[in-house]
Order: structure tokens, then C-alpha cells, then sequence
């Protein structure tokens, strides 16, 4: 078996010696996927990568991902260890993005007490 790259563009087939044998992503080592994950910049493009495959699906769970991401994002402490950074990212991302910063939000902050100043999202201090 030729050692020849595994992964080609189709664009850049000609840049080849020779046409390529055709692979499937199963031959793909596993530290590769990893890799390919690690490069991903967003928890849509890792749960993308998590339906391809199982094999994808694994190297897309890592919890290495997950936490770098929760860090930049969510700015996390690096120091906290939660059971399941995925789970973390997953309620951050429910909480503040579909919670907090919906519309839905801002109306049903807008029927607190009439009057009132208001600090942050639904929360009305009478003055």
C-alpha cells in the first residue's frame, strides 16, 4: 500500500503523481480526527463533526474541545472542573443565548414593575 496522503482536496488531485486510491474517512487514525476537531472554532461545527460518524462523533466529545471552548466563550475558570464540559457549554449556551438574551426575554423583563429601574434582564428594582 502506498503511503500517499489520505485526504485530498478534489481540487488539488492534479498536484498528484499518480490518481489516488479511493479511501474511506473509517482509515482516517483516530489521532487525526482529533486533530481535525481540535481545528474546529465552534460548538455547531464540533456537533457537525459529531453526526458524520461514531468514529467522529468520539474524537468531536472530547472534553479537551469542549473546555477550550467554554473558556473563550463562556469565560469559565480553567481551574473549574465540571462533570461534563459538553454539558457546561450546552447550559451556558441554553441559558444565556436562549434565556437571557431572547426576545421573549427582553418582553417579559418590559412587564416588570411599572416604575421601576431595571438591572440586567427581569430583574426590576422599584426606585
Amino acid at each position: 500500500m502506498d503511503a500517499g496522503p489520505i485526504i485530498v482536496h478534489p481540487l488539488f488531485v492534479h498536484t498528484l503523481r499518480h490518481e489516488p486510491d479511493v479511501r474511506t474517512l473509517e482509515e482516517v487514525p483516530q489521532d487525526v480526527l482529533g486533530l481535525i476537531a481540535a481545528r474546529l472554532a465552534t460548538a455547531q461545527e464540533l456537533c457537525v463533526l459529531q453526526c458524520v460518524s461514531k468514529r467522529c462523533r468520539q474524537a468531536a466529545s472530547d472534553e479537551v474541545h469542549w473546555r477550550r471552548l467554554c473558556v473563550s466563550r463562556f469565560a469559565v475558570p480553567e481551574t473549574c472542573s465540571p462533570p461534563s464540559w459538553q454539558q457546561l457549554y450546552r447550559f451556558n449556551y441554553e441559558f444565556l443565548y436562549k434565556v437571557l438574551l431572547s426576545r421573549s426575554a427582553e418582553q417579559f423583563s418590559s412587564g416588570f414593575g411599572l416604575g421601576g429601574r431595571f438591572v440586567g434582564m427581569g430583574i426590576a428594582i422599584n426606585a
